[in-house]
């Protein structure tokens, strides 16, 4: 699957929220496979990932109440950089009001960071 397909396919999986929990953990998976490549990417191309990131975090609560039906957030081993594996953080996170949403550099991915 090329690059563009995986965004694409990225972008239509964030914006299903009728999706199952299966499919959306192949999102997560997808999510991760982009940000192994993500420095690779057109500048077009990360503003696309990064707008679809956005949509998944307004969405954080939905997407973390199916999917934790078929995956233990508390025992993830991904890095926090892959916020996407640590949505129980993450919606904790919004609904303290303790987070920020930022860059891992000018040419980086988007990072959430719990405080």
């Amino acid at each position: 699957m090329s690059r563009q397909n995986d965004i694409h396919q990225y972008g239509m999986d964030v914006q299903d929220l009728d999706a199952s929990p299966f499919e959306m953990i192949e999102m997560l998976r997808s999510r991760s496979k982009i940000h192994s490549y993500f420095r690779e990417l057109t500048d077009e191309e990360k503003l696309e990932v990064n707008r679809y990131d956005l949509i998944l975090l307004f969405n954080a609560q939905e997407f973390y109440d199916k999917l934790k039906l078929v995956h233990d957030f508390q025992h993830s081993n991904k890095p926090d950089d892959e916020w996407w594996w640590h949505l129980h953080d993450v919606v904790r996170a919004f609904n303290k009001r303790s987070f920020s949403i930022s860059f891992a550099d000018t040419h980086g991915d988007l990072m959430v960071n719990m405080i």
